[in-house]
């Protein structure tokens, strides 16, 4: 697994679109490589080793309050969850903001709304723990 790069952003949002537009809103990012088919085809790498991927819950040992759910191909699991703390602690430079250090850690200006992050070169997911949303994903990944 490389370091991420790219990691898309999105906010829970019922729609009337089909497929992973109908369950989220994916922010705009700004920049080319999250354009064209970057999206759908880490969704189609996704969907084609559905078997190898897990969910599991990770919760950040300052923030136990603040759980998030994974979804990553079992293998991965480890280097998942030490991604998310270099991510927390601002120690992996993107192309574009993941304001999920600002949710686990608000400080005095927090700037954080998204709830989905998604990391488009790597293929897995990660959103602010949600049952309900959970449920949906799953139909929309099979």
């Amino acid at each position: 697994m490389e370091t991420p790069y790219l990691i898309q952003r999105a906010s829970f949002e019922s729609r009337d679109r089909k497929g992973i537009d109908g369950i989220l809103c994916l922010d705009y990012m700004g920049s080319a490589e999250f354009e064209l088919d970057a999206l759908p085809a880490s969704l189609k790498r996704i969907r084609a080793a559905v078997e190898q991927y897990i969910y599991f819950t990770w919760t950040y040992q300052f923030a136990p309050e603040k759980p998030i759910t994974v979804f990553c191909r079992s293998q991965d699991q480890n280097e998942v969850k030490n991604i998310l703390i270099q991510l927390t602690r601002g120690e992996i430079r993107l192309k574009e903001r993941c304001d999920l250090k600002d949710y686990i850690n608000p400080g005095i200006f927090p700037y954080q709304k998204s709830d989905f992050w998604w990391d488009i070169e790597n293929d897995f997911m990660f959103w602010k723990q949600n049952e309900d949303f959970e449920i949906e994903l799953k139909k929309v990944i099979k």
